[in-house]
């Protein structure tokens, strides 16, 4: 069961207003408190815990600070999702899912904790360079696309003229077919029309970098690979991105399970999504296509690991990781369309951060192919 912060609120105002009634939990302690505050952390108190993504079985330690750095987890009461007292600050997992966690201490309420369990996990590559923080900087290269639209061909010729610049190891792909051009398109998905929406796509075909970064349109090549160049320079940081990733993926007959670990650079606030992307989808009757390749669409966004809506492609808030400091995350993405492929897959990890005008903003990403792995990719 997971604890969102919107029944977090929900049971506070249950408990306001019925009050006297209770339920002791299996261990005949005392009532815990109804909720953390909508998961806002209203005191000084700090919750960690040693892992984030664990298989079945597994036991999670949690500790509890002040604002000193004292150690006060004996003194602390640390919640489950289902409301109940962590014993001593150990948690066994016992069932799958994405948990949330948090602590109080008196009248103050800690962060949330979020941690992920899984029936399997695929294995992470270990870091090549523990001791760097120059990571490389790739953005999300968005193609809003259709079977229908005759000019969409000549954006896939376009990219692909894109990918043979120096900008290729500072982008991930991703191929977004929805709207109006999309009726009966193979691989249009409910994800793509969610993204399609968020982004306010009312022009096909666009190209979208990141979620509010920059829109470039489809003009003429030459016009289309500067405008594309001045974007992608003006947003890739050369020494090195907020964060770097290291991702694991794996098929399942119904699903896809991946891993990550996000290792930052910069002491923030970050989001986490993963991107379900497919391959080699073969489509006879692309309007306007005169060779194989506009016939074929590649890394086209079929599901997401998290929650995502109109408002927000940003995925899962994890809270913030410290400069210097790694946070595992994991995930199951089901393969809910009938004629997906699961072997066509790849997972692209989306880490996000707030930018200046307070909106989730893409700060890194990486893709891999189910049945590999990629490590962290320095600066070269």
């Amino acid at each position: 069961m997971k604890l969102t912060k919107f029944f977090a609120l929900m049971s506070a105002a249950a408990f306001m207003f019925v009050g006297c009634t209770s339920t002791p939990d299996s261990n005949n302690d005392p009532d815990p408190e109804p909720g953390n505050n909508g998961g806002v952390a209203t005191g000084k108190i700090h919750l960690e815990a040693d892992k984030t993504a664990v298989v079945l079985g597994d036991t999670i330690t949690f500790t509890v600070t002040d604002s000193e750095g004292n150690n006060i987890t004996s003194e602390a009461t640390i919640y489950d999702p289902n409301l109940n007292s962590v014993k001593n600050g150990v948690y066994t997992a016992t069932e799958t899912g994405s948990h949330e966690f948090y602590a109080t201490y008196g009248s103050e309420y800690s962060n949330t904790v979020i941690v992920a369990v899984m029936e399997t996990m695929p294995e992470v590559p270990a870091d090549p360079q523990p001791e760097n923080f120059a990571f490389n900087h790739r953005a999300l290269v968005i193609d809003h696309t259709g079977v229908s639209c005759p000019n969409c061909p000549s954006m896939t010729d376009k990219l692909l003229a894109l990918a043979e610049t120096e900008w290729h190891k500072h982008y991930n792909e991703v191929t977004c077919h929805a709207g109006s051009f999309a009726g009966g398109d193979p691989a249009n998905s409910a994800a793509a029309n969610t993204l399609m929406s968020m982004q306010k796509i009312s022009a096909w075909p666009t190209i979208r970098i990141n979620f509010n970064t920059a829109t470039v349109e489809n003009y003429g090549q030459s016009t289309f690979l500067n405008l594309m160049s001045q974007a992608l320079q003006s947003y890739i940081k050369a020494d090195g991105a907020d964060v770097g990733i290291s991702v694991a993926a794996e098929v399942n007959p119904d699903s896809i399970v991946c891993a990550a670990q996000i290792k930052s650079n910069v002491s923030q606030e970050y989001s986490i999504n993963a991107w379900l992307l497919e391959s080699n989808i073969y489509s006879p009757n692309q309007s306007g296509a005169s060779k194989d390749v506009h016939r074929i669409y590649n890394y086209a966004l079929r599901n997401t690991s998290e929650a995502i809506s109109k408002a927000s492609m940003a995925g899962i808030e994890v809270g913030t990781i410290a400069q210097g400091e790694t946070y595992d995350y994991a995930a199951t993405i089901e393969l809910t369309g009938t004629k997906w492929v699961g072997e066509n897959m790849g997972v692209l990890i989306v880490v996000s951060a707030k930018d200046a005008q307070g909106r989730w903003e893409v700060v890194n990403s990486a893709y891999c192919n189910v049945g590999e792995s990629k490590a962290i990719e320095y600066v070269e």
